[in-house]
């Protein structure tokens, strides 16, 4: 295995209309497919994927049809600590994160006002978006093929440290330090 993988995975959306005064539809997260992992070149997999129709629509309006976008997660040596924090949860996971896409108005029919902006198994990463508010973060179990590497992953690059428990100094350096107390009493120390 190499210290920095890219897992490539296909995540399948629907728009689904809802009866709120508020909203008119939600975003739901019907399935993740594996497809291929690689060794990473260095280079940050790309964010921010539009979501496309997966087939063409049959309804005017677009509700109720499935989108999908294709992105890399990043397994990088560096974050071993959190893919093993996430694995020893009770609820291992794997997080998607959308966003409301910045141009709503541009009326495209190929591109949806969703984007696709990471898909991750680190918990550590997540709670930066968590923390915005503003994006829908949605969690998967992590099972099947893509537990196993992750598994695999931490088991080669996750050493944790060992609790070393600092020792305090014998020297008694107490005996020379004048401490507190009133200066015009005169105090002697042996």
């Amino acid at each position: 295995m190499d210290r920095h993988i890219l897992y490539g995975v296909r995540v399948i959306c629907e728009k689904q209309p809802v009866d709120n005064p508020w909203i008119d539809h939600r975003w739901v997260i019907h399935d993740l497919l594996p497809q291929k992992w690689q060794a990473g070149d260095g280079a940050v997999p790309l964010g921010y994927v539009p979501l496309m129709p997966l087939h063409n629509a049959q309804a005017d309006d677009g509700d109720g049809t499935l989108f999908m976008a294709d992105i890399q997660i990043d397994l990088h040596h560096a974050e071993a600590e959190a893919y093993a924090e996430n694995l020893q949860s009770s609820d291992p996971s794997i997080y998607i994160v959308l966003r409301p896409s910045a141009d709503e108005d541009d009326e495209d029919d190929a591109v949806s006002e969703m984007m696709l902006v990471e898909v991750s198994l680190s918990p550590y990463t997540i709670q930066d978006y968590e923390d915005c508010g503003e994006d829908q973060v949605v969690k998967l179990p992590l099972a099947g093929p893509m537990a196993e590497l992750a598994t695999e992953f931490v088991e080669t690059y996750f050493k944790p440290e060992k609790f070393v428990k600092r020792k305090r100094d014998k020297a008694r350096i107490d005996e020379l330090e004048i401490r507190g107390g009133d200066s015009r009493v005169k105090r002697t120390y042996q």
